[in-house]
């Protein structure tokens, strides 16, 4: 019983995961607000005009 537990809250980590990987991907495509900072990596933030 345990194991069924851990594993439907392991899988629905996984999905919550990649749904927010595709919001980030959709929200990226269309675009942030004019000069908003764009985070690019780890230690740099890059200004979009």
């Amino acid at each position: 019983m345990t194991e069924k537990i851990k594993t439907g809250l392991c899988v629905f980590a996984l999905l919550l995961a990649l749904l927010a990987a595709y919001v980030q991907e959709v929200s990226f495509q269309q675009g942030g607000p004019a000069g908003a900072l764009v985070q690019t990596g780890p230690f740099t933030a890059v200004q979009v005009k």
